[in-house]
């Protein structure tokens, strides 16, 4: 069963955030990412090293095309350092389209309530978390999940975008 976060609740306007992309190498706030968007979907990851988390990569970057169309943004955040995340991707050779934020000293993790710091399946990483957040950087979405393996339904996201941001 999904766990709330323990410090937004949806109608909450989301902190600020800054962090480096290890694809582009350029830095991220929250306006940026929403610019000519209706929302944006800020994904949490615990780090490269996870498989449940790559494979959740992969399944978002399926889905870009539709997220895209509806006027979405997508943007993962690992709790991890840039260039550690960057050399993964590397040798892995997965493509992906969206950035791939690094929060190494986890504030954001912690500012978006989802830092999990000390577990039998994690240390000082974040649980895996969905956010929908609307142009006006309110929370309209919110799933963090309590195990490694609890992710957001992709069909929960569009239909909250398509209700709350008018995405069709």
């Amino acid at each position: 069963m999904p766990r709330p976060s323990s410090t937004l609740r949806l109608g909450d306007r989301v902190p600020p955030f800054l962090l480096r992309d290890a694809i582009s190498g350029s830095t991220y706030d929250l306006e940026s990412l929403l610019t000519g968007h209706r929302g944006v979907l800020l994904v949490f990851h615990r780090g490269m090293w996870c498989p449940s988390c790559r494979r959740q990569l992969t399944e978002l970057e399926e889905a870009l095309p539709t997220l895209e169309a509806g006027g979405i943004r997508v943007a993962a955040v690992l709790a991890q350092a840039w260039y550690r995340v960057r050399v993964s991707l590397e040798k892995l050779g997965e493509p992906y389209r969206f950035p791939i934020l690094c929060d190494a000293d986890r504030k954001v993790v912690k500012a978006f309530g989802v830092w999990h710091p000390l577990g039998i399946d994690a240390f000082n990483s974040s649980h895996p978390a969905s956010f929908l957040i609307g142009a006006d950087g309110v929370l309209r979405y919110s799933f963090v999940g309590s195990t490694q393996f609890q992710r957001a339904p992709m069909s929960d996201i569009l239909s909250v975008a398509e209700r709350e941001l008018r995405v069709r």
